[in-house]
């Protein structure tokens, strides 16, 4: 029996369209995570406008005067 042929024909093109399936398994996940950190980021500023008015003069200045 040829296992050389077996090999080359049968296990390794299973290793590398198994590498290649698992890499992209991979990169789904990661590609939902950021879009879940994304959320939650975009959460965070809803949360900031909130604060009372005082709070958010303090973050803008309009008139150097004032500032000072």
């Amino acid at each position: 029996m040829n296992y050389f042929g077996l090999f080359f024909s049968f296990m390794m093109p299973g290793i590398i369209l198994g590498g290649m399936g698992a890499i992209a398994l991979h990169q789904e996940a990661q590609r939902r995570a950021k879009g879940k950190q994304r959320v939650r980021r975009a959460a965070v500023p809803a949360q900031r406008k909130m604060q009372p008015l005082s709070d958010r003069t303090k973050l803008y200045v309009h008139d150097m005067n004032a500032a000072a």
